[in-house]
């Protein structure tokens, strides 16, 4: 099948700055929906491709943008994570939404999916809670962190170090703070991202790519300590509509997400601000990267399973109203 690839930029919500983003669109086939992809920390959209090109394979158009201070993302006064020097959390959380109406303005029928991992997956729960009832058709939170009680210390800590140090200093203390402990249930780790995923072929590549393998900006920790605090209110799941149907996926053995005990406490929240349609699946043995587990096909096809349960539904209430 074919598939057709384009890259292109936008402005960003960041003034001066422009954001890369990505379409791959199946052609000659019937298109079914629209997936769009918010990636995670320290990566980019198009280590999604595998995945990308499998959701093609079933008729959907595949979106996702670089945010700020990643891949493509990072303009000549910027640097790898960093989002901007005042709010920067809130510029990835408008970046993702301007790519949704620019979407949404080429193909307006097409149903509407987000996807997001890890850091992307709090960044698309904050875009969730700014959605209109009818905005989005589903969402997926990949390898979602939870409520963590030290995000408060560490938006002070990395202020503290902005102050000293300015707002591009990186810092191993912020980032020992963030991941040392990541690896501390993974027997005979060989590589300091062994907690990504269990496919030492995908750590390699990771460990190897200077636009993973970075440290981020103290001014970038205190907007991802901030994204922990905002996205994990329970005002940030009432304001979202609550008949989006929602998909949490993690393998049980994610320190990110807490080993399942964050993505739990997460689906809780969702479910005491009124969200019914909620499924949750956890992955046995699984790490963080689940879309790059030894077992991605499993996960693949249970993505497929719930979109097309999605669509199915969708499609019921369509002839319902016009019945």
């Amino acid at each position: 099948m074919d598939i057709r690839c384009t890259q292109s930029i936008y402005p960003s919500a960041c003034a001066g700055a422009s954001i890369s983003y990505y379409i791959l669109r199946p052609v000659g086939v019937e298109l079914r929906g629209i997936v769009q992809i918010c990636h995670g920390m320290c990566e980019y959209f198009t280590r999604y491709t595998a995945f990308a090109k499998y959701l093609c394979s079933l008729g959907y158009i595949v979106c996702g943008n670089d945010h700020l201070g990643h891949g493509a993302s990072v303009p000549p006064s910027g640097a790898l994570g960093f989002f901007g020097q005042h709010n920067g959390w809130n510029v990835l959380v408008e970046d993702v939404g301007k790519l949704t109406e620019l979407m949404k303005s080429r193909w307006p029928d097409l149903p509407y999916f987000l996807l997001g991992h890890s850091m992307g997956s709090m960044v698309a729960r904050l875009y969730l809670a700014r959605c209109k009832q009818g905005d989005l058709d589903g969402c997926i939170l990949s390898g979602c962190p939870g409520p963590n009680a030290a995000a408060g210390f560490g938006v002070q800590l990395a202020g503290s170090v902005i102050r000293s140090h300015g707002p591009m200093y990186r810092s191993g203390l912020l980032s020992g703070m963030a991941f040392r402990h990541y690896n501390a249930r993974i027997p005979d780790c060989q590589s300091p991202f062994d907690w990504l995923t269990r496919d030492r072929s995908v750590v390699a590549l990771y460990q190897s790519d200077a636009k993973c393998n970075f440290i981020f900006t103290a001014s970038g920790f205190r907007d991802l300590f901030r994204l922990v605090q905002y996205s994990n209110r329970l005002s940030c799941a009432r304001s979202a509509p609550h008949d989006v149907p929602l998909l949490l996926i993690a393998g049980d053995a994610d320190p990110v997400g807490g080993y399942g005990s964050g993505v739990r406490k997460v689906a809780a929240t969702y479910r005491a601000a009124g969200f019914r349609n909620l499924e949750v699946i956890f992955y046995k043995d699984c790490r963080h990267e689940v879309l790059n587990e030894i077992n991605r096909e499993e996960v693949y096809g249970d993505i497929s399973r719930w979109l097309e349960q999605q669509l199915s539904a969708r499609a019921s209430l369509l002839h319902a109203q016009q019945s």
